[in-house]
C-alpha cells in the first residue's frame, strides 16, 4: 500500500513529541535536532491533504510527495535507532555503576572509569546519529521551500483522527444486507434461469453475463446460482472464480474436482486431473459458474472437453467484462448488465441511509440525493443523513479527477476519497493479499498495528481500535464479509476495489514474482513485497527500502538473505519449505511482526532477543519446534505471542516480564520434561495486567496456589484452559491425587466477570471448579459470558448449572463420557422445584460424543407415559434457541418434553441409536436424521421445510423406514406450502423403490421437492412437483 502522507506525518509528529522527553534521547544529546524536525513536520503537514489529492493527476506534485515520503520513512527509522542506542547506553551506564558500587575493594579511580569508558565508546555513534538528524532537517527545509510553488490549500489542524466505538461492534452479529432493487435484475434472473433449465438437444450450453467492473455481474450470477430451479435441475453445482490473476491451471482443475465431490489424490498434471474430472462428472448433470473470466482459453482448452464428454447435461454461466471473450467461448446467449437507473439508485440509497423510513427526511434529501445518484452513474455510494455532507459530495473535485484508469473514476474513487486518512491506510494495505485469498481479521489487526496505522483512543487498546477499523471498512463495503461467520472475522476484497488500492499504492507495493518485475527503477523505492510465484524457489533482489516481506511457500526462499533487509517492520514466512531462520535475524532491529506459522523450523536463534521493537511473534503450527530461546523474555514490547499447535516442551521462565502482552495463545505451564529446564508458571500471569486473550496448556503441571491469578484481569475477554489430552490414561486410570490436584488448580483459576468466551478442554477433574458449582457462583464469575465450550471433560458425571447465564448464546458440550443423565439442575436455581426460565439468550446448543448419556429431562419426575394433563407445567427454556445438535450420543432415549416451547428452527440428530421419536416441535424448519435405527415416529412438525435422512448401513436396508412413509401421509392430509424438501441417502434398492411407478412413488409425488442418492451419490433421483421436473440416472439394470 502507499503511505497516506497526511496521516503518516501526523503520526510521525506524535511519535517525535513522545520520544523527545525520553531519557534515551537526552543521553544521546539529539533533543534539539529532533525538536526542530518535529516543528518543521508540523508546519508542512498542513498542506498534505491537498498534496495527497493532487498527486494522482499531477506528476510534479507526485514527485514532491514521493520525496517527502522518503524523508518520513528515514525519520521513522532514525527514531527507532535513537531509542535503541539511547536505551542501550542507559542500561550500560546502570550496569557499570552497579558493578562499581558493589566492588568495595576497588579504588575510586577504577570505579569511575567504567561509565566513562562506556560513554567514550559511544561518542562516534552520537555524532553519526546527530549528523543524520541534521541531514534530515536540511532535506526537509528544501522540501518545505519547494512546496510554495504548488500553492497547496492549507488545512486547519487535522480533525481526521478516526475513532470507532468497539463496544458497539462486540455486541452485534451485524452482516451487511444484500440489497436488491429494481425489476431489471429480478427479470434478468428469472429469464436466465428459465433459459438455463429449459430442455435442449444440445448437451452442453454456455451463457454469458457481461458489463463493466463493479456493475453487478457477480450479484446477478449469485442470484441465479442460488435459485431453487437451478438447485433442483442439476445434481452438481460449482462456482469457480477465474479472475485476471489466476496463475495455476492445475489448481483450477483441482477446485472444480473438489466442488464436484471428487478427490485429486497425488495427481499433478493437467491430463491426470482432466481424467479425474471426467470420472467425477460421469453421467451427472452440472451447473457451473465461471466468474470474472478474462481469457477464453481457460474454458476452450482446459475444462470444456471433460465437461462435454462426461456430463449428461451441463450449463455454464460466465461473467466477464469483455463481450469478445464471451463470443470466443461460444456463448449462445449474452446478457449485458446495465447501469442502475436513477429511480432504483435512489431507492437503494434510501435503503442504505434512511433505515427508519422517515418520509420527511427522504423528501428533504431527495433533490440533492438524485443529483448524487446521477453522478454515480450506476455505481452507488452512501452517506449519512446530513445535507451539508451531501452537498460536499456533490461538489467534490473527485468526480472529475484525471490520471485514474477509466473503471476507477467517479463514484468509486469518491468513496475512497471520503474515507478518513486512518481508514485509507488500512484499506490500501489489504491490496497485499493475493487475488481471491481470504483476509482474516486477526492478521489485519496485527499488521496494521505493526505498520503504525493504529492510534490508541481513550481506554481502548490498539487491538480494539484496529478491529473497529476493520468493521468500519466492512460497513462501508470496502471489505465483504464471509456470511458463514457471524462475527465477520473472515472477508474478501472486490476486484475493482483491489485494483483501486493497487493503483493508489503505486510503486511502493508489489504482489507477485519479484523476478518478473521489469523495471529496476520501480524496485528502488519498493516498501512492501508479497511474493506469489509458480517457481520452485525465488530470489529477492537487493531492496534497500523494503519494510514488509511476505511469502507463503511454495516457492521456497533462501532465508539467509533476510538479514540484509535492515528496514523490515513485518516479516511473514509461512509454509513447510521454510526450515531455517538465520542468526542474522537479530539485526532486524526495526522488526515489529515476525510470523513463522506452519513452517518446518526446528529452532530459533538466540539473537531473537535483540528484536526489542518486536510486538507480534506468531509461531502457530510449527510441528518440529520444541524449544524457544530464553532470549524471548527480553522482548519487552511484545503484544502477541502465538504458539498454538506447536509441540513446545516448555515456555521459558520470565514471560511475566513482558508486561505489554495482550494476546497469548498456547502458553505451556511447567518445566521441561527432559532436562528439567525451568519453565513458566501460573504466578507469572499475575504480572500481565493487559491480557485480553489467554490460552493455557498443560495445566496439570501447575503448582500454583494463588486464587487471584485471573480474577483481577479486567481486560480479559477470551480464555482457554487446557490439560494434556489423554493425560495418564495409558494404564487405564488416573491416580486420585492427580484428580484432586487438577481440581485445586482449576478452583484457583476463577476468571473475571468481564469474560466473554471460555473453553475448558481435556479437564480430568471429578467435578467442575468451584466457580462453576452453582448458579450463584457461575453468575458471579461468568456474568458476561457469550460463548462456552466444555470439551472432553470426561471425568465429570454432572454438568454445571448453566441455565441462568444471562448472555450465553453458544454452548457446546463434547466428550462428556461419564454423564448419564441431564436433569432440571442443568437449568440452574434447582432446589427441587422447576425454575421459571432458563437459557434466556441461548441460540446454539451442541451435545456430541456423550457415549453414556441416556436421559434428558427439563423437569423433575417427567415420565413419557404419563398423561399430558397430569404433567407439571414446564419452565420457559431456550426461548431463542435456533439450532440444536445431538451427535454420537448412542444411548439417548428421548428428547425432553418442553422443547416444544423453544423456538428451535434447526435440529441435527446423528448416531442416536436408541432415539425413537421426534415430535411436538412446532417451530422446527430444518431436520437432519442420520444413523438412528430405532426411530419409529416423527409427527407434529408443522413448520418443517427440510428433512434430510441418511440411513446408515445403507445396503442392508432395502426399504425406506415406515415412520417416513407415515410422516409423508400425515403431511399429505394437511395443507402445507410448497417449500418442503425431502433429501434421502439410502440403499440402491430403496432408491429404486422411489422411481416413478414404483412402490414409494405414490407418497413421494405429493412432496414438493425430492432429492435421493445411493452408492455414494453415484445414483440419484431428483423430482420437483411444481413446476414438474424429474431426472434420474437409475436404469432397470441397476
Amino acid at each position: 500500500m502507499a503511505m497516506i502522507v497526511d496521516a503518516f506525518a501526523g503520526k510521525l509528529v506524535e511519535r517525535l513529541t513522545n520520544v523527545i522527553e525520553e531519557k534515551a534521547i537526552m543521553v544521546l544529546g539529539v533533543k534539539d535536532e529532533l525538536q526542530r524536525l518535529r516543528r518543521r513536520m508540523e508546519r508542512i503537514a498542513r498542506v498534505l491533504k491537498d498534496a495527497e489529492r493532487r498527486r494522482i493527476q499531477d506528476e510534479t506534485v507526485k514527485g514532491w510527495v514521493d520525496e517527502l515520503k522518503d524523508l518520513m520513512y528515514d525519520a521513522d527509522d532514525i527514531i527507532d535507532l535513537c531509542m535503541i542506542q539511547g536505551t542501550g547506553l542507559l542500561q550500560d551506564v546502570d550496569h557499570h555503576s552497579q558493578m562499581a558500587e558493589s566492588s568495595a575493594t576497588a579504588s575510586t579511580r577504577v570505579r569511575c572509569n567504567f561509565p566513562l569508558l562506556s560513554c567514550v565508546s559511544t561518542v562516534p555513534f552520537r555524532y553519526e546519529i546527530a549528523d543524520k538528524i541534521k541531514s534530515l532537517n536540511d532535506r526537509l527545509t528544501e522540501i518545505s521551500e519547494d512546496k510554495n510553488k504548488f500553492n497547496f490549500i492549507t488545512s486547519s489542524k487535522s480533525n481526521d483522527a478516526y475513532v470507532t466505538n468497539e463496544a458497539s461492534y462486540l455486541q452485534t452479529s451485524f452482516l451487511p444486507e444484500s440489497d436488491i432493487v429494481g425489476w431489471d435484475i429480478r427479470d434478468a434472473t428469472k429469464s436466465l434461469v428459465d433459459l438455463l433449465v429449459s430442455k435442449h438437444e444440445q448437451k452442453c450450453r454456455l451463457f454469458a453475463i457481461i458489463g463493466m467492473g463493479g456493475i453487478g455481474k457477480t450479484t446477478l450470477a449469485q442470484l441465479i446460482y442460488n435459485d431453487s430451479k437451478i438447485n433442483n435441475d442439476f445434481v452438481l453445482h460449482s462456482w469457480i472464480c477465474i479472475s485476471k490473476f489466476y496463475t495455476s491451471r492445475t489448481n483450477l482443475l483441482k477446485e472444480l474436482i473438489r466442488n464436484a465431490g471428487g478427490i485429486c489424490a497425488e495427481s499433478t498434471t493437467i491430463a491426470e486431473l482432466q481424467k479425474i474430472l471426467c470420472d467425477v462428472l460421469h453421467r451427472k448433470s452440472l451447473f457451473l459458474v465461471l466468474d470474472d473470466v478474462w481469457d477464453a482459453d481457460v474454458w476452450l482448452n482446459l475444462i470444456k472437453n471433460p465437461i462435454e464428454r462426461a456430463t449428461t447435461k451441463s450449463r455454464v454461466l460466465v461473467t466477464t467484462r469483455d463481450r469478445n471473450t464471451a463470443i470466443k467461448m461460444g456463448a449462445i446467449h449474452i446478457y449485458n448488465v446495465n447501469k442502475l437507473p436513477l429511480n432504483f439508485g435512489w431507492e437503494l440509497l434510501c435503503k442504505k441511509v434512511f433505515t427508519n423510513n422517515d418520509e420527511r427526511d427522504i423528501l428533504r434529501m431527495k433533490d440533492i440525493g438524485m443529483r448524487i445518484v446521477e453522478k454515480c452513474d450506476g455505481v452507488l455510494i452512501t452517506k449519512d443523513q446530513n445535507k451539508r455532507e451531501w452537498e460536499d459530495v456533490l461538489n467534490s473535485n473527485a468526480w472529475t479527477i484525471t490520471g485514474l484508469p477509466e473503471e476507477l473514476q467517479g463514484a468509486l474513487y469518491l468513496s475512497y476519497e471520503s474515507l478518513p486518512s486512518a481508514l485509507k491506510h488500512c484499506f490500501l494495505y489489504c491490496s497485499l493479499w493475493p487475488h481471491d485469498e481470504e483476509l482474516h481479521c486477526d492478521d489485519l489487526v496485527c499488521q496494521w498495528i505493526s505498520e503504525g496505522y493504529i492510534e490508541a483512543s481513550g481506554n481502548a487498546s490498539l487491538e480494539d481500535v484496529a478491529k473497529g477499523y476493520y468493521k468500519e471498512l466492512i460497513c462501508k463495503s470496502f471489505l465483504q464479509p464471509n456470511p458463514q461467520y457471524v462475527d465477520m472475522h473472515i472477508c474478501t476484497m472486490h476486484d475493482l476495489l483491489r485494483a483501486l488500492a493497487q493503483f493508489v499504492a503505486g510503486d511502493e507495493s508489489f504482489v507477485g514474482d519479484p523476478q518478473e518485475r521489469q523495471s529496476i527503477k520501480s524496485t528502488q523505492k519498493l516498501r512492501r513485497l508479497a511474493i506469489t510465484s509458480n517457481r520452485k524457489s525465488v530470489s529477492i533482489p537487493h531492496l534497500d527500502c523494503l519494510r514488509n516481506l511476505q511469502l507463503e511457500t511454495p516457492p521456497s526462499l533462501n532465508t539467509h538473505v533476510i538479514g540484509n533487509l535492515k528496514h523490515l517492520r513485518i516479516l511473514l514466512l509461512n509454509g513447510d519449505m521454510i526450515e531455517i531462520i538465520p542468526d542474522s535475524i537479530g539485526d532486524l532491529v526495526h522488526l515489529r511482526l515476525l510470523d513463522l506459522e506452519h513452517t518446518c523450523i526446528r529452532n530459533l536463534p538466540d539473537s531473537l532477543g535483540n528484536l526489542i521493537n518486536l510486538q507480534f511473534l506468531l509461531l502457530d503450527d510449527c510441528e518440529y519446534l520444541h524449544i524457544l530461546p530464553k532470549s524471548i523474555t527480553k522482548l519487552y514490547n511484545l503484544r502477541w505471542l502465538r504458539v498454538e499447535d506447536t509441540p513446545l516442551n516448555y515456555m521459558p521462565k520470565g514471560i511475566g516480564k513482558l508486561e505489554h502482552l495482550h494476546h497469548v495463545e498456547g502458553l505451556i505451564i511447567g518445566n521441561s520434561g527432559d532436562d528439567e529446564e525451568e519453565g513458566c508458571n501460573l504466578e507469572e500471569l499475575q504480572m500481565l495486567e493487559k491480557l485480553s486473550h489467554l490460552s493455557v496448556r498443560k495445566l496439570e503441571k501447575s503448582s500454583s496456589k494463588s486464587s487471584s491469578i485471573l480474577s483481577s484481569k479486567t481486560h480479559l475477554r477470551e480464555l482457554d484452559l487446557c490439560c494434556t489430552p489423554n493425560y495418564n490414561y495409558a494404564d487405564g486410570h488416573l491416580q486420585q491425587q492427580e484428580i484432586d490436584k487438577i481440581v485445586r488448580v482449576f478452583d484457583d483459576l476463577c476468571p473475571p466477570p468481564c469474560l466473554e468466551d471460555l473453553l475448558i478442554q481435556d479437564y480430568f477433574g471429578s467435578r467442575y471448579p468451584n466457580w462453576m458449582s452453582s448458579s450463584t457462583s457461575i453468575n458471579s464469575a461468568l456474568l458476561e459470558l457469550i460463548y462456552l465450550q466444555l470439551i472432553d471433560c470426561s471425568n465429570c458425571p454432572q454438568l454445571p448449572q448453566l441455565g441462568q447465564l444471562p448472555r450465553l448464546k453458544y454452548l457446546k458440550i463434547d466428550g462428556a463420557t461419564t454423564v448419564v443423565s441431564i436433569g432440571p439442575e442443568f437449568l440452574g436455581n434447582y432446589n427441587g422445584e422447576p425454575t421459571e426460565s432458563a437459557f434466556p439468550k441461548l441460540e446454539t446448543l451442541i451435545f456430541s460424543n456423550m457415549i453414556n448419556w441416556e436421559e434428558w429431562l427439563l423437569i423433575s419426575g417427567e415420565e413419557d407415559n404419563e398423561p399430558e394433563s397430569n404433567k407439571p407445567s414446564m419452565p420457559m427454556v431456550f426461548p431463542h434457541l435456533k439450532s440444536l445438535s445431538i451427535c454420537y450420543c448412542p444411548k439417548l432415549k428421548a428428547l425432553p418434553r418442553g422443547l416444544n416451547l423453544a423456538n428451535t428452527q434447526e435440529l441435527e440428530i446423528v448416531g442416536a441409536h436408541n432415539l425413537s421419536r421426534i415430535s411436538h416441535l412446532p417451530a422446527l424448519k430444518e431436520l437432519e436424521v442420520n444413523d438412528c435405527p430405532m426411530m419409529e415416529c416423527m409427527e407434529k412438525l408443522e413448520s418443517l421445510q427440510s428433512l434430510k435422512l441418511i440411513i446408515d448401513n445403507q445396503e442392508d436396508n432395502t426399504s425406506l423406514p415406515q415412520w417416513l412413509i407415515n410422516f409423508l401421509q400425515q403431511r399429505e392430509e394437511k395443507s402445507h406450502d410448497d417449500r418442503f424438501i425431502l433429501h434421502v441417502e439410502c440403499s440402491a434398492q430403496a432408491l429404486q423403490g422411489c422411481l416413478q411407478g414404483h412402490r414409494y412413488w405414490s407418497f413421494l409425488q405429493q412432496v414438493s421437492r425430492f432429492i435421493g442418492y445411493a452408492k455414494g451419490k453415484r445414483m440419484y433421483l431428483k423430482y420437483t412437483k411444481e413446476p414438474y421436473y424429474y431426472e434420474t440416472n437409475i436404469t432397470d439394470e441397476d
